[in-house]
């Protein structure tokens, strides 16, 4: 709980500054004003404004976040997907994130992924196909993806 009473201004403030810095979606805004301690009269109010002003907006930050995973953490469509719902996410402005990733970048993050695991796998093990399949696969690539990378 927050050591501080902030007024309900302040605390929009707060909450335009800290999206101001980068994406955020709803659910984790709620959060974040859970942990400074605005009742959940306040936490609606000031989400609706941010919507209004833009600050947040669901299918600007599912595209981001798509993109981001795919770039720098390797993930495919399958993980990013759930991790969007998990969100709460508008399912609608998911498939559009999901629509927008580009097919080259993503094969390319596929492939990379496949190699960085490859050098890690045993040359002599006879399982190692299985093993950079299922690797794949809890990163989030279709077993068709992974067959075509191959």
């Amino acid at each position: 709980m927050a050591n501080h009473e902030w007024s309900s201004d302040e605390l929009k403030s707060k909450a335009e500054a800290y999206c101001a810095t980068a994406e955020h979606c709803p659910s984790e805004l709620t959060t974040k004003l859970q942990q400074w301690g605005a009742n959940p009269d306040d936490i609606e109010d000031i989400i609706a404004h941010l919507k209004a002003q833009r600050y947040i907006n669901e299918e600007r930050y599912c595209r981001a976040f798509a993109h981001d995973k795919v770039l720098y953490q390797g993930w495919g469509r399958v993980k990013i997907r759930a991790a969007l719902y998990a969100k709460h996410l508008p399912a609608n402005d998911i498939q559009i994130a999901l629509d927008s990733i580009d097919e080259t970048e993503y094969f390319d993050t596929l492939k990379r992924v496949m190699a960085t695991k490859k050098r890690a796998i045993k040359s002599n093990d006879p399982m190692a196909r299985e093993k950079l399949i299922r690797f794949c696969l809890q990163r989030g690539f279709t077993y068709d993806e992974i067959e075509q990378s191959f």
